[in-house]
């Protein structure tokens, strides 16, 4: 597999039309891996079979939207996603968004100070107008 740069994270970007392969979420020793079959680096480079790992967290936050109730604080997820539909990094904070699999909720992990490595691949060149971040 191929390391992506640091120096390109912040250009990062998730389509709900790439499904997640595969999913850990491992609290106690503060690692989240996700499998997708692609992810956009900038408006014009798709990433195919990258993997995403956040690790080393300070602390994380799930959260669960829940109808008539807005969103709410959950201890774990009770299942995996099937998509990240967000994938917002400010300050030190990354946000993960998107729909379980078999759950059908939309939740929030909210990890702060996470280790960041993402993997994948091949790359090519598409058409900026095939992707909008």
């Amino acid at each position: 597999m191929i390391r992506l740069d640091a120096k390109h994270y912040h250009t990062l970007t998730f389509s709900p039309d790439e499904p997640v392969l595969a999913m850990i979420l491992d609290q106690d020793a503060r690692r989240f891996v996700v499998g997708v079959t692609a992810a956009f680096a900038g408006p014009d480079v798709m990433l195919e079979g990258v993997r995403l790992e956040l690790s080393t967290w300070s602390t994380l936050r799930l959260q669960e939207h829940v109808q008539d109730r807005g969103c709410v604080t959950v201890e774990y997820l009770h299942d995996e996603l099937a998509e990240i539909c967000d994938f917002e990094m400010h300050d030190g904070e990354i946000r993960v968004s998107g729909f379980l699999r078999q759950a059908h909720g939309y939740v929030d992990l909210i990890l702060q100070n996470p280790k960041m490595a993402v993997e994948y691949v091949a790359q090519r060149e598409v058409r900026s107008r095939e992707h909008k971040p």
